[in-house]
């Protein structure tokens, strides 16, 4: 399985675009709630302070408290914008700000001019929304707000309902303004940065989550997580599979595998680790290795479930790499004697003074001869194999294009060789050619060798068969005989190196036909036929990885 389907891709950009929307609309919200808080108090200050002189809005209390419920207003409709969204971000910060200056001046302009102090308020405008303007936009609003209070001073001078001295005050807080603005850029740029790196760091976690865990669930090694009570917590495929116990459900470790559970007790009362192996309930042998989750061994415990026949198997291919290196190279020395023997026995045998007793001598020598040299040409074969190269063939076409070839070769009638598909369509399979015909000529081979009834080419019939397993989409192939069979002491013995009840043979045909079949993600298997012969099927995809 591909691992990127089970990942989600998440770019940068569009990871920092996002996060930085969520921070905009969370401040715009922040700042709203601030912008009804004030037009709600400037309405309560109205009612609640009825004798003059007011605290604020003295001068021109009607424009107060209209100020104060339309800046109200408009904070309950910016709310319902704000929800919704619509319109887009830019828009209502522009919009929001505008309407900001615009209530604080009128404010300002209702208390006295700009010595009332209700210019500050800008400040938490002003610094709010140059977090997520850009700095130029940032200075322009600023420089928007200085104007207004300026202008509004200005105004209550000429209409004598302020005092020069506001001036100051309102130069004081164009200041503040100025530095607000700047002050909260420069912080809303570092916050977007911290909120993108935070982002972008949740996102690598939660990818490196999924593939530990995608990792976990399809490791060929079973992995199960126990408790200090002897409960499974938690097993990846490959151990619900060996203990045949649903991954998802929770259960009593000595009720899936008694034994387990008694390695594990020991384990935990302190005797080391052992090379045991445990029979899985689904019959394989399992090698358990335990590890401590906690500070000791009695609380939980991580459990790692080795497949022994796997490990075998790797130990087996090991063993025979090695031994095929050494043949190889017995083979290469004994190749240049044995046709130095060859080339004598035949000047030998081509002599008028052998008589026909000594003859027979030298027919049996250069039988032997000839077996050596097949021998020697196998091994050397196999050693000099190159690496798989894996193509998509059409296994139909592919065979009867085969068959032919065969039957050519032989001389056989048509009627020796027919071909049964059990495919309904194309059937379709992945492999290396080259490889695949060897392997078919060697089962072929054989099958017209040890197939018939002793009568020769006469008596045989091959049958080749080929379809897709019930269930599954990748295919099988079978070459079948009506021969007396392989006896049931021989047949586990078939696919051994240099095992073969024929005198004539080298005992590597089957051996061969089987390595290159689990180079190709294939595997070779003999069956007897039911109502007589030898079956040799090839299920295509039967491995979970290609050999070189």
């Amino acid at each position: 399985m591909d691992v990127n389907s089970k990942l989600d891709n998440v770019r940068p950009t569009a990871t920092a675009s996002r996060s930085g929307d969520l921070l905009s609309w969370r401040l715009l919200n922040v700042l709203n709630l601030f912008r009804m808080l004030v037009g709600g108090l400037v309405m309560v200050l109205y009612f609640g302070d009825n004798t003059p002189p007011r605290i604020l809005g003295d001068v021109f209390p009607g424009l107060f408290l209209w100020t104060g419920f339309m800046y109200f207003s408009f904070g309950v409709l910016a709310g319902f914008a704000l929800h919704t969204r619509r319109p887009g971000l830019e828009l209502q910060i522009y919009a929001q700000l505008v309407a900001d200056v615009s209530a604080v001046t009128l404010l300002m302009h209702s208390s006295g001019g700009a010595t009332s102090g209700l210019g500050s308020l800008l400040f938490v405008t002003i610094a709010v929304n140059s977090v997520l303007l850009t700095r130029r936009m940032a200075i322009a609003f600023a420089a928007l707000a200085t104007l207004a209070i300026l202008g509004e001073q200005t105004v209550a001078v000429l209409y004598s309902t302020g005092t020069q001295t506001g001036f100051i005050q309102a130069g004081l807080i164009g200041i503040i303004l100025f530095a607000a603005g700047l002050g909260g850029h420069s912080i809303g740029r570092r916050l977007r940065e911290s909120e993108q790196l935070a982002e972008q760091r949740g996102v690598d976690l939660a990818n490196l989550s999924q593939i530990n865990d995608y990792v976990i669930r399809n490791m060929r090694t079973g992995v199960m997580v126990v408790d200090e009570q002897g409960r499974i917590r938690m097993l990846n495929s490959a151990a619900a599979e060996n203990l045949r116990s649903p991954s998802d459900v929770p259960q009593a470790l000595a009720e899936a595998a008694p034994r387990l559970k008694a390695e594990l007790d020991a384990w935990r009362h302190g005797s080391p680790e052992r090379p045991t192996t445990v029979i899985s309930p689904s019959g394989r042998p399992l090698i358990p290795h335990f590890a401590s989750i906690g500070a000791g061994r009695a609380g939980g415990a991580l459990i790692f479930l080795e497949d022994a026949s796997s490990v075998a198997e790797q130990v087996r291919q090991t063993k025979l790499a090695t031994l095929g290196r050494l043949t190889a190279s017995i083979a290469h020395e004994i190749r240049n004697p044995l046709a130095a023997v060859s080339h004598a026995n035949q000047l030998l045998a081509e002599s008028p003074q052998i008589s026909g007793e000594d003859r027979r001598l030298t027919e049996i020598i250069n039988e032997h001869a000839a077996r050596l040299e097949r021998m020697v040409e196998n091994i050397l074969q196999l050693s000099r194999r190159e690496n798989t190269r894996a193509e998509e063939l059409d296994l139909i076409d592919w065979l009867k294009d085969f068959i032919g070839e065969f039957r050519d070769r032989h001389a056989l009638p048509e009627g020796a060789t027919p071909l049964n598909s059990g495919a309904s369509d194309r059937l379709r399979v992945r492999v290396d050619p080259t490889h695949l015909h060897q392997i078919i000529w060697n089962l072929s081979e054989n099958a017209l060798r040890y197939g018939g009834n002793g009568d020769g080419k006469a008596a045989a019939y091959i049958e080749f068969r080929a379809g897709s397993r019930p269930g599954s989409s990748t295919g099988y192939m079978e070459v079948l005989d009506r021969g007396p069979g392989v006896p049931q002491d021989i047949a586990e013995h078939i696919f051994e190196p240099f095992y073969t009840s024929d005198p004539r043979g080298t005992g590597l045909g089957l051996f061969i036909a089987r390595e290159l079949c689990e180079c190709n993600r294939a595997r070779l298997s003999y069956a007897p036929r039911p109502e007589g012969g030898s079956c040799f099927r090839i299920d295509f995809g039967a491995s979970d990885r290609w050999l070189t």
